[in-house]
């Protein structure tokens, strides 16, 4: 086949070799925003990017690389690389499928140089290598627009995160009338049970709901993604959209 250029956005020396074994010179790495920045300036294009979540920075996670790439090199097909067990890596799924169309997902723990060649040859040829249990799942990522509602509601998620779901310290943390958070916790529970069903296999909880026991325990699940330096700059449809 063609020399395929791929590029890996992951901070972490040591989940290179695979790459490096796979793709030899083929292979381009970002550790960081900046040097992902750099490397578009230079004029490096590449047909695929396996892009990471936590990059180890303080104001940017691959959410701004993924937001990088879709402005600068909207041909380079994506692949949300992560470890999916970890916290909020399924909304980051869902945000990299939804927002940025991303072609593929390929967990951390599964990126054996033959997996890796097999993604690359799959996604040139036009199939889906990602595995069916998340395919179904993904089908479900538009549901992260219910849970981010509002720009307004980041901010919200990040001190329910610290008050434990209660929606009274939330208000007094964020120096708003609780009364106004009310269709937050409505709608904001209603989105988190959804999604807890398609992604997590949580049943319904029915009727009787503990609004303030979901949304904290959900809050804590995800907080890494929810919490994340990027996410009300990378959520906007503005941002997102091409000029």
């Amino acid at each position: 086949m063609n020399t395929v250029g791929v590029l890996l956005v992951d901070d972490v020396p040591g989940e290179r070799a695979n790459f490096e074994y796979a793709f030899g010179r083929d292979l381009t790495v970002a550790p960081s925003i900046d040097q992902l920045n750099e490397q578009l300036r230079r004029g490096l294009t590449w047909d695929l990017a396996f892009v990471d979540f936590n990059l180890s920075s303080q104001t940017s996670t691959g959410l701004t690389a993924l937001l990088r790439l879709h402005h600068e090199r909207p041909a380079t097909q994506i692949v949300t690389y992560s470890q999916f067990t970890e916290s909020g890596r399924t909304l980051y799924a869902a945000a990299a499928h939804h927002w940025f169309n991303a072609a593929a997902l390929m967990d951390k723990t599964k990126n054996d140089p033959d997996t890796l060649v097999h993604y690359r040859e799959s996604i040139c040829s036009g199939s889906n290598p990602t595995p069916v249990p998340w395919q179904r799942r993904l089908q479900w990522a538009p549901l992260i627009d219910n849970l981010l509602a509002d720009a307004t509601w980041v901010r919200i998620w990040r001190a329910l995160r610290d008050a434990a779901g209660d929606m009274a310290l939330v208000a007094e943390m964020l120096h708003v009338d609780s009364s106004s958070l009310r269709g937050f916790k409505d709608r904001a529970t209603e989105a988190a049970i959804e999604f807890n069903e398609k992604f997590h296999d949580i049943p319904h909880p029915g009727r009787t709901r503990n609004k303030k026991g979901i949304l904290a325990a959900f809050a804590a699940e995800h907080r890494h993604f929810l919490t994340a330096p990027d996410l009300s700059t990378v959520m906007s449809p503005g941002t997102r959209r091409r000029r």
